[in-house]
């Protein structure tokens, strides 16, 4: 079950091919992986391989991904001027620190959430478990959750300084961190564009 060649895209690019294990054999597929995760039948004995598990989709997750990527492509619709701004310096293809695919689609999910119209958003239910809102994204080990973090907080204090009665940004930002290299990391990280 071994690939040769296993990357496929850049991480600066949007993924359009990727592998997929059919009856333990890798295939070439066209298209993004779908969002999701595997589930382990209840059986005991030895380890169970990869064929033995079941694929369950993450479906909203899988819409969000489409909706968000047909937004992108008609030049995301009904964002802030701010907003704008912060998208077209987020994806300058000649910026000297590219962004990863990855973090620049996790900023533009919640940039949906909060400023596409609700025609976009029709169908789409997001889950709440408080009277406050609260979203998040799932991203590897390594792909950049602290540089979204400061795309986030600057989308947000950005909007919300250039329109303090908007109530979909915030000026106030609670970070808790798991450890300190992340703190560091985030302290570091004020101030450097």
């Amino acid at each position: 079950m071994l690939v040769d060649n296993p990357i496929l895209t850049s991480p600066f690019e949007e993924p359009t091919r990727y592998w997929a294990y059919e009856a333990g054999q890798p295939i070439l597929k066209e298209g993004w992986r779908a969002a999701g995760y595997y589930l382990k039948a209840r059986t005991r004995g030895p380890q169970m391989a990869l064929l033995e598990e079941e694929f369950v989709p993450l479906e909203l997750v899988n819409t969000l991904r489409e909706r968000v990527k047909g937004w992108r492509e008609r030049g995301y619709p009904g964002v802030t001027p701010i907003t704008r701004q912060l998208l077209n310096h987020w994806n300058n293809p000649e910026r000297e620190r590219k962004l990863f695919f990855c973090q620049r689609e996790a900023a533009e999910a919640l940039v949906w959430l909060v400023e596409a119209s609700p025609a976009e958003k029709q169908g789409i239910v997001v889950p709440k478990d408080d009277k406050l809102t609260r979203y998040a994204c799932k991203m590897a080990t390594g792909s950049g959750k602290t540089v979204v973090m400061g795309m986030v907080i600057a989308w947000q204090v950005l909007n919300k300084l250039a329109n303090p009665q908007d109530r979909r940004f915030c000026d106030a930002v609670l970070i808790v961190c798991p450890n300190l290299t992340i703190k560091e990391r985030l302290q570091g990280a004020q101030g450097t564009g």
